[in-house]
């Protein structure tokens, strides 16, 4: 890997040497951290995020700070009185009373307890999202057309399903998130077939109704695949599914954009090409690894830059000085390597995504100290199903699209594995919050879902029957109309073999 030496603001950087720079590319090796500030940095909404990342977490790691509290109580007189009180001022909703009401002689259901907890915080969590709008971001048309102005008239994200990328859209990449379809699977392995139908609805309605733009006009979609790994803990805290090599899952993620864009071509003709992109996150610290397109938007795994490097080497600059360099970076890097350029519109969208990473690199190192405590896995509960779009957080939740559990089964197997880990061997559940999203524009859509919910519990408790049968693995129904701005609705909850409850619907 090559870096430019970088000159002092205010001096010519014309064709400035390239020098190979191990201490900043060597595997394995933590870099020290530098400064937080820059001028592409976004300072106040930094802020914005943090107070909602602590807000929104906070609530579900109290919960065992509070159960622990009520196993003391749970012999005394008044202990539902005490627990319901104590839930309500912290949490602002009560515990459902047939789990208290005999723990004196049963012994408290730590276990229901604390899947019901986590499941009223993701309630909480997505009314709070569709009626608050907490991330809101202004600059949803400024998104919009630095991707049209590149050519891209629809963006679709395949991030890892493990739970150190959930964030990528609202913070990583700092994309609003409801101009992008984001659809996570375990390795990035997203099913080829189900993009090619999304494609094709996409395109109708550039050719039905000119949305986004006109189909007249030469635009593409852009596939954006975001594979991880780890410079602090390669071999362990690498993505799970390729056995934590990086090599591995950056080949296996850049293989399934070459397939989707084959699928496309084979079925629709050259015309109707996609562009890939492909990223590498670095979940230590949230820096990207950008593999650049030559002229042609072709991808190479061993030609990249690093978004960690660019910061440190124009902090201090002037922001137009700053993305002038990015700009030739690119260039450079390309020409070292042997290759052309990226064509000037895919320039200026990649220096604009790494501007917009920038923001991320700052938080980490101003909020964090430039290094996640929990570099590894630390997710709250398991997503399976589609929609999600209010889990925006980091290591909040594991999370797995597909349409049966058969189909998913590789994804959930992983997501199962890390919480046997994480909660089952300190003697608490899997929360798994079951989504199926509908639109509500089409008879019997919400029936349809409704049923596919219910089957893809059912197929969960069946195949996780041993963790089922002992109470550690429970169960969220949950259902929403994607095409209006509400939060999901609750379906049925599932806390225990003997306790389940069937909400109104």
């Amino acid at each position: 890997m090559f870096w430019r030496k970088v000159p002092a603001p205010g001096q010519t950087r014309t064709a400035p040497g390239l020098v190979k720079n191990a201490s900043v590319d060597a595997p394995g090796v933590p870099q020290a951290v530098g400064r937080s500030d820059h001028p592409l940095v976004d300072a106040r909404r930094n802020q914005l995020l943090r107070d909602y990342e602590v807000g929104t977490k906070t609530g579900f790691d109290q919960l065992e700070t509070t159960l622990k509290r009520l196993a003391g109580w749970q012999t005394q007189d008044d202990f539902v009185i005490r627990a319901q009180a104590l839930a309500e001022s912290e949490f602002g909703w009560p515990w459902p009373e047939a789990l208290l009401t005999d723990a004196w002689k049963t012994g408290l259901n730590v276990k229901a307890l604390y899947a019901y907890g986590i499941f009223k915080q993701f309630e909480r969590l997505s009314q709070d999202f569709y009626q608050r709008d907490p991330l809101k971001d202004d600059r949803e048309a400024v998104a919009r057309q630095a991707f049209m102005a590149a050519g891209f008239h629809a963006v679709g994200i395949a991030p890892c399903a493990d739970g150190r990328l959930a964030h990528t859209v609202s913070y990583v990449l700092r994309l609003p998130y409801a101009m992008v379809r984001r659809k996570a699977h375990a390795g990035v392995m997203f099913d080829v077939s189900e993009s090619v139908r999304h494609w094709v609805f996409v395109e109708h309605d550039r050719f039905r109704e000119g949305v986004p733009n006109p189909a007249t006009e030469s635009t593409r979609y852009l596939k954006i695949a975001v594979y991880h790994y780890s410079d602090k803990d390669p071999t362990h805290q690498g993505c799970a599914a390729h056995g934590s090599d990086e090599k591995k899952a950056a080949a296996a993620a850049l293989q399934k954009l070459e397939d989707f864009q084959q699928a496309i071509e084979n079925r629709f003709g050259c015309g109707s090409r996609v562009e890939p992109m492909l990223l590498g996150l670095n979940t230590d610290n949230d820096s990207l690894k950008v593999h650049l397109p030559n002229q042609d938007g072709r991808l190479c795994l061993a030609r990249y830059i690093k978004t960690e490097t660019l910061f440190d080497q124009t902090a201090g600059w002037s922001a137009e000085q700053a993305r002038a360099y990015l700009k030739e970076a690119l260039v450079a890097q390309a020409e070292q390597a042997g290759s052309t350029p990226p064509r000037a519109s895919m320039r200026d969208l990649l220096v604009w995504l790494m501007a917009q990473n920038f923001s991320q690199i700052a938080y980490v190192r101003q909020f964090e100290k430039g290094l996640y405590p929990d570099i590894g896995h630390a997710e709250r509960f398991i997503g399976l199903g589609n929609g999600f779009e209010e889990v925006q957080l980091r290591n909040l939740s594991y999370y797995g699209f597909l349409d049966t559990l058969e189909e998913g089964a590789a994804d959930v197997d992983v997501g199962i594995k890390i919480f046997k880990g994480l909660n089952v061997g300190k003697g608490l559940p899997v929360p798994v919050v079951i989504r199926c999203d509908y639109d509500g524009r089409v008879p019997g859509s919400r029936t349809r879902a409704l049923e596919k919910a219910k089957r893809i519990e059912q197929a969960l408790h069946q195949r996780y029957s041993d963790l089922s049968n002992s109470g550690d693995l429970t169960s969220l129904c949950t259902l929403r109309d994607h095409q209006r701005a509400v939060p999901c609705e609750v379906v049925t909850m599932r806390l225990s073999p003997t306790w389940a409850e069937q909400y109104e619907v």
